[in-house]
Order: structure tokens, then sequence, then C-alpha cells
């Protein structure tokens, strides 16, 4: 037993050598019979494998992960530059529209001369006729104003014709009636610039006491005269009534609507037979 002792402690180096060996090759024929056996294990390679590859439990894990500032901000940046890109497609569209659409809308030039329009009529809503070439157009009373300026025109009122139907008219007409047939002779009075006809007339007869009746018509946008110095429209007939002359014109719109000029000369009257009697119509 002491020389056992002796051995082992005279070849403790070898003996360590030795076990140490067969630990090796113990381990080895447990894993595999051999060394080699290990390199060509299946096993062996699959755990390599899986030890390489990520498990479901990993990703999902990194699903579940909220990513970091620098990830997100990468992403916003990513996100900013696709924006930018289809902004840009979308105004480069939209020029490219409004382009075609302008040189769609550009008048082609026209290879013949348009013909002129014919001239309108002067008619308007108040059923004016034609106002005769160098005669003034009628100036609606609404937008009439005046000026500080005296100016002057000539005014009459004549029923002559009135008393020349003697068997048309009735006795307490007759005798109300100024033999000579001037309720105002040709006279000279002063207006202001623009006064109408209808201004002058109001004015004077408030002034001479004249009776002077008249009613607003709509629909010719005009003052119409019913009667003066008493004498009415129908009372010589069925034709009859007043009518009023500008120089040596039968304006064709009512009073309210001519506006005196300096100079006119102004005639009211009164005819029984539809304006022929006057000189109103040939």
């Amino acid at each position: 037993m002491q020389n056992l002792f002796t051995l082992i402690k005279k070849y403790k180096v070898t003996l360590i050598i030795a076990a140490a060996v067969v630990a090796a090759f113990v381990v080895a024929f447990m894993s595999g019979g051999s060394i080699s056996g290990l390199k060509a294990n299946p096993a062996a390679t699959a755990a390599t494998a899986d030890s390489v590859a990520p498990s479901a439990a990993e990703i999902v894990t990194k699903a579940s992960v909220p990513p970091t500032t620098e990830e997100t901000g990468q992403q916003k940046e990513t996100e900013t530059e696709k924006i930018a890109d289809t902004e840009t497609v979308s105004a480069a569209f939209a020029t490219a529209v409004n382009s075609a659409e302008t040189v769609q809308t550009v008048p082609a030039e026209a290879s013949e001369e348009e013909p002129e329009e014919e001239p309108r009529p002067a008619t308007d809503k108040y059923k004016t006729d034609p106002v005769p070439s160098g005669k003034p157009e009628p100036i609606e009373p609404q937008v009439q104003t005046t000026q500080d300026n005296t100016l002057k025109c000539t005014l009459s009122i004549s029923c002559a014709n009135a008393l020349n139907h003697p068997g048309d008219l009735d006795e307490e007409i007759m005798e109300i009636l100024p033999a000579d047939g001037w309720l105002l002779k040709p006279e000279q009075f002063e207006f202001t610039e623009g006064e109408s006809v209808y201004d002058l007339m109001v004015r004077v007869c408030r002034e001479r006491k004249i009776h002077f009746d008249t009613t607003f018509t709509p629909i010719y946008n005009s003052a119409y005269v019913k009667g003066i110095g008493n004498l009415y429209e129908f009372d010589c007939g069925e034709n009859s009534g007043w009518m009023y002359r500008v120089n040596d014109w039968f304006p064709n719109y009512g009073v309210s609507r001519y506006v005196l000029k300096n100079g006119d000369t102004v005639s009211f009257l009164y005819s029984c037979d539809g304006g022929f009697d006057v000189g109103e119509r040939q």
C-alpha cells in the first residue's frame, strides 16, 4: 500500500494527464461516439440553428417593444419625404391642367371680320317708340338732377281746337273756356337745368292759377296730362285730349321724361281728332 502511494506520488503528473485524456474520450463518446461525430450530429446542428434564428417569443417581444426615438424620427422623415413627393406631383399636375385650360380658352384669331351689329331701336321697358334721329332721348324722372344756372324757354297752352267743335262740348265747359282759345299765351319762363316739361308746367300753372290735372302712369314711367283749365280728355269726342310739342316735334314719351334745354319752345295743344288737327299726324 505504501508502495502504491509512492508510485502515485511519483507519477502524479502523468496520471493527471492520463485522467484528462480519458475524460476527454468519455465526453466525446457521450456526445456522439467521436469528435467527428459531434460535427455531423444533426441535433447539434439544429441546436446551433436554434441559437442563431430568433424564436417566436423573441419576435413577439420585439414587436411589442415601442420603437426608439431615433427609429421614430427616421420613419417620420421617410413619411415627410413621401408627402412632399406627392405634393410636388400634384402641383405639377395642376400646373399642367391650368396650362391646358389657358390654351383652350385663348380665342382663335378670327379669319374673317365679324359682321357689325344692327343698331337697336330706341325702345325701353316703358314702351317708348324709337326716338327720331337728332331728337333728345328721354331721361327718367328718378335720375334727373338740376343745376343752379338759370335757363329760359317759351311756354304756351291752347284749347282753340275745342272751340272749333262746339257741338261736341257741354255748355258748361264752353262757358269756362277763353274765347280766344289761349289758356296761356306764348311767354318766356326761367327754369333750372335738369328740369322737365312737367316741372315747368306744375310751377307755371300754380303761379298763374291755371287748373292742371295729371296722373302718374307706371307703365310709361311718366305723368299723364288728363286736363288743363278744366278741359279734359274725351270732352270733345273719343279721340280728344291734350298733347305737347317741343319746338317742332311731338315727343313720343311723357312730359316727366322730357328734360328742357335752353331756348326750347313748349306748346300744349288740345286735339279733337287724335293729333291730326294739331299737326302731330299727317
